[in-house]
């Protein structure tokens, strides 16, 4: 298979459909991803369409959605909404987050896709971090790591790809980097003692993907957020942590980065930095001049896509080896929507 600049890139788009322009890019260019939002899913026939239609744009293209739980919920009726991950925390901790998993996942994967982009493996350490917030299983290493592991661990069972973020940690900061860059100001051995922690534990336990935060720890790069960063994702990721797995970006549109280094350059940094995915979640001018970009750092010589495309077709792999997807009768099933009232009932009451 021939690989091209397109190959690198995670996108989004406006509309219910598959844009014409995009499938050209792609027939063209190649494509790594398609990332959908709640714009383009306004029912359950909307979603089996689209993501039928992303997969066909290549064989080993990654079907994505934000799905976590809690307000970061992006399906319409009937998939079930579950409590977010801090109400799995405190009402069963890894026993409720497994069971939550495998549920999402059956219904994800029923829905056509093969990631829901978690799980948040931020310990929230900063109590004004309303970005994070609720959507962090606790504010502690142990009981976040313990949750995450479970959560990957069912998830991997289902045949959906869990992919850990927000890498190195998004948890000490109350700046959303969709607005700013956020600054962390930690001493190392604070990241290893607590924010590393997590992520070190579901590497372990054979999470195939990192998302990489929008977040500057001076202790790691003093100059560069994480997912520009060199010393973050080929340095702390690839050769400490020894991660052989798909790194993906968050979302390079935020204005974290895109405000000081654009989209297409942050994108050609990132990649640069030893990052698979980037993620366009929205702008087709953006994704179209940053596959002409890209193309241009493979043609002189300065970036190879191959390893890039290698570990993604893994991730397809081990998605395709569970075997055939659910019915789409799982998708807001009565057993599912008893779990959701169970969490919830459980978190009120304090676990």
């Amino acid at each position: 298979m021939a690989i091209g600049p397109g190959d690198a890139l995670a996108v989004g788009f406006d509309g219910t459909r598959i844009p014409d322009d995009l499938g050209v890019l792609a027939e063209q260019s190649g494509l790594g991803g398609v990332v959908l939002f709640a714009r383009n899913c306004p029912s359950l026939e909307a979603v089996l369409s689209l993501t039928a239609a992303a997969r066909g744009l290549g064989p080993d293209v990654l079907v994505m959605v934000d799905h976590e739980g809690g307000r970061v919920h992006r399906l319409p009726p009937p998939f079930t909404r579950f409590p977010p991950a801090a109400s799995i925390g405190r009402s069963g901790g890894p026993r409720l987050a497994a069971a939550v998993a495998k549920a999402m996942a059956r219904e994800l994967r029923a829905g056509g896709f093969d990631s829901g982009l978690a799980p948040v493996l931020d310990c929230l350490l900063d109590p004004a971090n309303t970005v994070i917030g609720d959507r962090a299983f606790g504010t502690t290493a142990a009981p976040v790591a313990a949750c995450g592991v479970s959560f990957v661990e069912a998830m991997l069972s289902e045949g959906v790809a869990p992919v850990a973020k927000h890498f190195p940690g998004h948890g000490r900061t109350s700046i959303d980097s969709h607005l700013a860059l956020p600054d962390v100001g930690a001493a190392l051995d604070d990241l290893e003692r607590v924010d590393l922690v997590p992520f070190r534990a579901v590497l372990d336990a054979g999470c195939p993907a990192v998302l990489i935060a929008h977040v500057r720890c001076r202790a790691l790069d003093p100059e560069l957020p994480a997912s520009l960063s060199a010393e973050v994702i080929g340095g702390l990721l690839r050769r400490r942590l020894g991660f052989t797995g798909l790194v993906l970006s968050d979302d390079l549109e935020m204005a974290a980065v895109a405000g000081s280094w654009g989209i297409v350059d942050a994108a050609r940094r990132f990649l640069g930095a030893g990052g698979d995915l980037a993620l366009v979640c929205r702008s087709r001018e953006a994704h179209r001049e940053a596959v002409t970009a890209i193309g241009r750092d493979i043609d002189r010589g300065a970036l190879d896509l191959g390893q890039a495309v290698r570990r993604r077709q893994a991730v397809r792999r081990l998605i395709d080896a569970v075997g055939a997807r659910p019915d789409v009768s799982v998708i807001g099933c009565p057993e599912h929507r008893a779990l959701a009232e169970e969490v919830a009932r459980r978190s009120a009451a304090g676990g």
